[in-house]
């Protein structure tokens, strides 16, 4: 994707809250017409990057710019530019889907002769408009969040923030988001996705970059990224299962060994072709081969490796 200048730029940040660095030094840019991520567990400073991004929060340190404009000294200028769709759906529950258009358009939209057809637009753009003056109560969760995503995009921004976009949707709500953020995207628009769903990171983002402890860890395109730890994963199930497969597989270069299920054992190796014989006629002295299976590395696993398995708050 050409462009003059990166629609996002993001140079160096920090945020501080009191003793806590929330964004620690983060630099991305994402282009014009990307679907960018940010990835990350809860709390790794996602929502506080997106709240700097728009000008919600001021940072403290570093630069940042919107197709050239900076939100914290040229807050207008920016406005004009982007949409947000916050993690809280933040609707009015008893409003219409088109009175909360009207709301929004009220507040954002600086020209709003022909706003009803636009609005009309927007909410059959997102498959709402059968129920536009329904209570937005009797809406489902996403129902909800496309009725976000058409209010962040009424006053046709160029960028638009979408932190969580699948958060309480059903799987069939979330892949029916999926497609009308593509086709914004087909349209030139730019998005900064901020999600800890590694299937939507991987479904949607041209690139992206994982955030731990407020700092850049990591950041490509999903694809290189699992091809960057350059090892394969074989799946094996056997009766009985194996308990001690360190033992059993010693000396054959296996990386991790853990069970992804009760019965399913999962082994992080090098080179999985030159090994697979040897670790099925070791398998099979003493146990029952149910099945076996080599897989490539997923984004579960990028991401495994880069923040690691502890539980976070």
């Amino acid at each position: 994707m050409e462009s003059t200048q990166p629609a996002v730029q993001v140079n160096s940040v920090t945020r501080r809250f009191g003793s806590l660095t929330a964004v620690n030094e983060l630099s991305f840019t994402a282009q014009e017409g990307e679907i960018f991520g940010l990835l990350g567990p809860n709390g790794a400073g996602k929502t506080t990057a997106i709240n700097l991004i728009t000008g919600l929060l001021k940072r403290h340190d570093g630069a940042i710019r919107i197709l050239g404009f900076d939100p914290q000294t040229q807050a207008r200028e920016v406005r004009r530019r982007i949409g947000l769709v916050p993690q809280d759906t933040n609707v009015y529950t008893d409003l219409s889907g088109t009175d909360n258009l009207l709301h929004h358009a009220a507040l954002y939209c600086a020209d709003l002769s022909g706003i009803e057809k636009h609005i009309e637009t927007m909410l059959r753009l997102m498959n709402l408009w059968e129920r536009h003056s329904d209570p937005v109560r009797t809406y489902s969760g996403g129902m909800k969040r496309r009725l976000a995503l058409a209010r962040a995009l009424l006053h046709d921004p160029l960028v638009i923030l979408f932190d969580e976009p699948t958060l309480g949707v059903d799987v069939q709500g979330k892949h029916v988001l999926w497609e009308h953020i593509k086709k914004q995207q087909a349209q030139g628009k730019t998005f900064i996705v901020s999600t800890n769903n590694m299937e939507e990171a991987d479904t949607l983002c041209d690139r992206l970059v994982i955030i731990d402890h407020g700092k850049a860890i990591a950041m490509d395109t999903p694809e290189r990224l699992k091809a960057a730890l350059a090892r394969d994963v074989i799946m094996l199930r056997t009766t009985p299962v194996i308990e001690d497969p360190e033992d059993l597989f010693r000396g054959l270069g296996v990386q991790a060994a853990t069970y992804s299920q009760a019965d399913q054992l999962r082994l992080e190796v090098t080179n999985a072709e030159s090994i697979v014989g040897e670790l099925v006629a070791r398998a099979t002295t003493s146990h029952s081969l149910d099945s076996v299976r080599i897989t490539r590395p997923t984004l579960d696993d990028v991401f495994l490796h880069h923040t690691g398995r502890a539980l976070r708050e």
